[in-house]
């Protein structure tokens, strides 16, 4: 069986996640509550804080608690394995298999808070709703997010990368015509961070916060209506 050429890539931004979560532990550990926050502890604190008010927004503290941590966690790799073209990796979240695991766990979550929260019995009887005959379109309706949170980043981020190619490609091509120095792809070199910092970085964080809010949206709106 063929190994995906993705995978190497996988394992590479997983391991520097790991150590980089290390690394903020243990700044963490020795940082004294009583001192003003600054540098990876400073960066931890808001980034807790912005999950938390952003799954305390739409659900509800019980949840948010709980949701905290899985949403913090996809955004941090997301985010990670989406710039990590800027290490000339070949971005994990550019693989259908990856965005459709997120996915996976995502439509899990929203479907078990669903029936935590509503019941069984209710959670049935909104699948035959308005008639039970259109359980079978609210049973897509359930599936759907697998197919366009995955669908959605995936295709962003290829979109990027084939762009990114053909920047290369074209800057290469200019570049040639230019006696002497035309043999090296100046022109690449000189445009391509402008370019990367679109398509890796504002590109990446954009999907990273698109799939956050996304996800604790779908979950809000299966909760009880107060």
């Amino acid at each position: 069986m063929k190994i995906q050429t993705c995978v190497p890539y996988i394992f590479a931004v997983t391991g520097i996640l790991i150590v980089f979560i290390l690394i903020v532990n243990r700044a963490l550990k020795k940082y004294d509550p009583l001192e003003e926050p600054k540098g990876l502890v400073l960066l931890a604190i808001m980034g807790v804080e912005m999950v938390d008010n952003m799954c305390q927004k739409d659900t509800n503290p019980e949840i948010a608690e709980n949701l905290g941590p899985y949403v913090g966690s996809i955004a941090l790799y997301i985010f990670f394995a989406s710039i990590s073209g800027l290490l000339s990796f070949e971005a994990p979240t550019g693989n259908l298999s990856v965005t459709l695991a997120l996915a996976g766990v995502t439509v899990f979550l929203i479907e078990y808070y669903s029936i935590k929260y509503n019941g069984i019995k209710e959670y049935v009887h909104q699948l035959m709703e308005p008639v039970a005959p259109f359980i079978v379109m609210n049973l897509i309706s359930k599936i759907s997010p697998l197919l366009s949170l995955s669908m959605r980043l995936c295709c962003n981020i290829i979109a990027g990368s084939i762009i990114m190619q053909i920047i290369y490609a074209g800057t290469a091509l200019i570049s040639s015509y230019i006696p002497v120095i035309g043999t090296f792809n100046f022109l690449g070199v000189a445009l391509a961070p402008v370019f990367h910092a679109y398509f890796d970085l504002f590109a990446g964080a954009l999907q990273t916060y698109i799939f956050m809010t996304l996800t604790v949206m779908f979950i809000g709106k299966e909760l009880p209506k107060e």
